[in-house]
């Protein structure tokens, strides 16, 4: 019983330092975009102020226990729409002719998402931590809302991460094939790498239960992310020599 406290005060610090750094990261990207108006700053901008809102769950979750309507919110913005916004933004740097209809499809999944969510039926007796609710919270029996909100996060984390690493792997590609390096491939590794130690840390949370993992990794996940959208400020400017797609 004496570890609980402890084990609660480092799971609000951590979790509320990922939530500044996010919010600060995403303040300076908007700002970045109000000055040069690039649609990717924009979708990385939105998505790391998600991000910061679905990390202020986990520090209000742990610090006075979690809710239906708290879990519901760290559900459709932290584990539903955020990847979907990373990838989104990968495509308006490097492949901005689909970006259209990326967007559309994001829009529509993420919508049938918290639909699915809002109504899908949650087990109270998970919700009763201080930690993050694990994935069995929304019950899989609970009817199609339930479905639905399980199906569109799998479906966007999937397709958004292969757009990430794929990103990452084509520019890396495209810069060895013309003979120099590239802020692109840069970019998209450390926007990829970020995600996947939050990825990671979520796994081995899941695992070995060791919590304070996951809150060290968000917050060292979105620094790495933040160093790639730094990096990525310079693709532009030689988008012309190194993506004929991405320069049309």
């Amino acid at each position: 019983m004496a570890r609980f406290p402890r084990l609660t005060i480092t799971v609000v610090f951590y979790a509320l330092v990922a939530t500044l750094i996010s919010a600060a990261f995403a303040g300076t990207l908007w700002v970045q975009y109000r000055a040069k108006p690039r649609p990717y700053l924009l979708a990385w901008s939105v998505a790391l102020g998600l991000y910061a809102i679905a990390a202020l769950t986990e520090v209000l979750g742990a610090a006075g226990g979690w809710s239906a309507l708290l879990y519901r919110t760290y559900y459709f913005f932290g584990a539903i729409v955020l990847v979907g916004l990373l990838a989104l933004g990968t495509i308006y740097l490097l492949a901005p002719r689909f970006s259209r209809i990326a967007l559309w499809t994001l829009v529509v999944l993420a919508a049938i998402g918290l639909v699915g969510i809002l109504g899908a039926q949650l087990q109270a007796v998970r919700l009763e931590t201080h930690q993050v609710p694990n994935t069995d919270t929304i019950q899989l029996q609970g009817g199609l809302f339930s479905v639905l909100a399980i199906l569109m996060a799998i479906l966007i984390n999937i397709v958004g991460s292969v757009i990430l690493i794929g990103g990452a792997a084509w520019s890396a590609y495209g810069a060895w094939r013309r003979g120099g390096a590239s802020s692109r491939v840069l970019a998209n590794l450390l926007i990829a790498g970020g995600a996947f130690i939050v990825a990671s840390a979520s796994s081995l949370t899941r695992v070995f239960h060791v919590y304070e993992v996951f809150y060290v990794g968000q917050a060292i996940g979105v620094l790495v992310m933040f160093g790639g959208f730094l990096a990525a400020q310079r693709a532009p400017r030689r988008a012309a020599n190194l993506n004929p797609v991405a320069s049309r």
